[in-house]
């Protein structure tokens, strides 16, 4: 049992639904059962009951969540009263971020973080990772939480990759393809494409999944968009957007607001990574959000694109 387990675990009972705690934590629902099945097979007991519509943790699972609560708050107490000692908890930190999905779920941990360490100032910008490089260079950011493509990075620069992220064709719900099956990228061409001039350079498969239908990729992009305007954007037309499966993107797909089409042979994907100076050491401070951030969002990462 790890502390990583009791997390999951403790989501699982808050949100009272694998799906939700999944989607809570960023991680895909086989992985949280596979976490939760491995952790009732160590203690040997059964700590939650799965109904229809919910999950309830058992007589074993309410005990093991109040101790739970009670070692992440022991915990948290412990690395807050190490950091005061060694100093930290004053001064300024500054992170770039990815205009989309990533900043809801930053956006709590770092006002946890800024309510267990009022004297530090955290600023953050937003943009992709062309323009945020230029500011991690100039020493302008302490690191970024941002896409990486195939390249390598640049000099003095290193990429530390924390999750695969899955992009999909997103429509409005009265879009007319929105209920349909089988539906090829040819189909889909049909309408105006949405997607971000970065997206070429870090989504793998995208190139190949239109030369494999014999086609030629969106040349137009729309530039960079908040998730909040591509969702109220595609919500009133008949475009067809091309989005990351994350924050609010994917609860407004869950939530019936928004359709993911099913294109077969559509496997784009980016990877997220933290993202730093490699010639320079980090602050007190900004080590200390990079950690926090690493254990938020790290998931093991498959090797290769499933084609």
């Amino acid at each position: 049992m790890d502390l990583r387990q009791l997390r999951y675990f403790s989501a699982i009972v808050e949100q009272g639904s694998f799906n939700k705690a999944a989607r809570a934590l960023d991680i895909s629902p086989p992985a949280l059962s596979l976490s939760i099945k491995k952790l009732e097979d160590d203690l040997g007991v059964t700590l939650l009951e799965r109904k229809p519509g919910r999950v309830q943790p058992t007589a074993s699972g309410h005990c093991l969540y109040e101790s739970a609560r009670q070692i992440h708050e022991g915990v948290q107490q412990a690395l807050d009263r190490l950091n005061r000692i060694r100093g930290m908890g004053e001064g300024r930190l500054a992170v770039g971020l990815l205009p989309y999905g990533i900043p809801s779920t930053m956006g709590t941990l770092i006002g946890r973080f800024c309510d267990r360490y009022p004297g530090i100032r955290v600023q953050t910008a937003l943009g992709s990772y062309s323009f945020l490089i230029k500011r991690l260079v100039d020493d302008e950011l302490d690191f970024l939480v941002a896409e990486i493509g195939a390249a390598p990075p640049p000099r003095k620069i290193a990429h530390e990759p924390l999750f695969r992220l899955r992009y999909a064709l997103v429509v409005g719900k009265r879009h007319p393809l929105a209920a349909r099956r089988n539906l090829n990228l040819a189909r889909v061409l049909d309408y105006r494409i949405a997607y971000a001039s970065t997206w070429g350079s870090v989504l793998a498969n995208w190139e190949d999944a239109f030369a494999d239908a014999g086609l030629t990729p969106p040349s137009a992009p729309m530039g960079e968009a908040t998730d909040e305007f591509v969702c109220n954007m595609i919500a009133q037309c008949n475009t067809v957007a091309v989005l990351p499966m994350i924050g609010s993107i994917r609860d407004a797909i869950a939530g019936g607001d928004l359709a993911e089409l099913h294109v077969p042979r559509v496997n784009w994907h980016s990877t997220v990574a933290l993202v730093y100076r490699s010639d320079q050491p980090l602050s007190a401070n900004a080590r200390l959000l990079l950690e926090e951030t690493r254990a938020a969002l790290a998931t093991p990462i498959p090797p290769g694109p499933d084609r």
